[in-house]
């Protein structure tokens, strides 16, 4: 319990005084925004991965072209199949150094369409069953134990569970409250361009450089889009997620993923 207490001293205290927390928009637990958030002192750069937005292939890619990875790292790391590697979280580079991450650092993250990230959330976390994540819902899904439908998942996030679930919380609720300090946005809808110019601005590398791909959970949810999205689930998603789509300038048309020009 001593144990326990001090730990829980010791989150507080990053979640108040570490910039790369405290900044934070704060809807959705700060401990718990803490693991998607990587940092690397030797190429000085910030991280703030969403999930369900292509975290897992931009992570991967950083990796393959990050020059102080080594060979052997990455094969080790592959093996493992660690999609993380060799960086930091907030709370592993300790209050002073996440001082000089915040000031001084190159801040990025990729974005995504909000109908399609629910509703990969929906058939990644609710449709295959992946604990932990699920509990974040609440109660047992159906007395029965079959998988509930899209309909009374958005039941659920109405309820309150929408800021439990980093997997479908609001994409503004996992960044900096002054999103302006964010020195690159990139879209997952444009992922083989946006991803290449990260990484020439990152490492200096051609801009030409290939996107690695990991997605072992993907669920090709911009196809399924038509089966589970009706007006009223149109309509439910546009309120809950009218942060995202203003921050992000998407459509509030389901059928458009295009983003304005930048």
């Amino acid at each position: 319990m001593v144990y326990y207490g001090t730990m829980h001293t010791s989150r507080r205290f990053h979640e108040w005084f570490n910039p790369l927390l405290s900044t934070l928009d704060g809807r959705v637990e700060r401990h718990r925004v803490n693991p998607r958030i990587l940092v690397s002192e030797q190429q000085r750069f910030v991280f703030y991965r969403i999930p369900k937005a292509g975290h897992s292939t931009v992570g991967n890619t950083l990796l393959h072209y990050d020059p102080t990875v080594t060979d052997e790292q990455r094969a080790e790391l592959q093996d493992a199949g660690d999609k993380i590697g060799v960086y930091l979280r907030p709370r592993d580079l300790g209050i002073r150094r996440s001082r000089v991450a915040w000031r001084d650092y190159f801040l990025f993250t990729f974005v995504r369409n909000p109908f399609h990230r629910t509703l990969s959330a929906y058939l990644d976390k609710v449709v295959r069953d992946r604990p932990p994540a699920a509990k974040n819902l609440g109660d047992s899904p159906t007395q029965d134990g079959s998988t509930i439908g899209f309909s009374e998942f958005l039941d659920k996030l109405e309820a309150g569970a929408l800021y439990r679930g980093p997997h479908w919380a609001p994409q503004v609720s996992l960044l900096p409250k002054d999103r302006s300090r964010l020195n690159f946005i990139g879209r997952l809808e444009r992922i083989d361009s946006d991803l290449p110019q990260l990484i020439g601005k990152l490492f200096g590398s051609d801009a030409s450089a290939e996107v690695r791909n990991w997605d072992p959970h993907r669920t090709d949810s911009a196809s399924k889009l038509a089966s589970y999205y009706d007006a009223a689930a149109v309509d439910r998603v546009r309120r809950m997620f009218r942060e995202d789509f203003e921050a992000f300038g998407y459509s509030l048309d389901p059928e458009k993923t295009t983003t304005p020009a930048e």
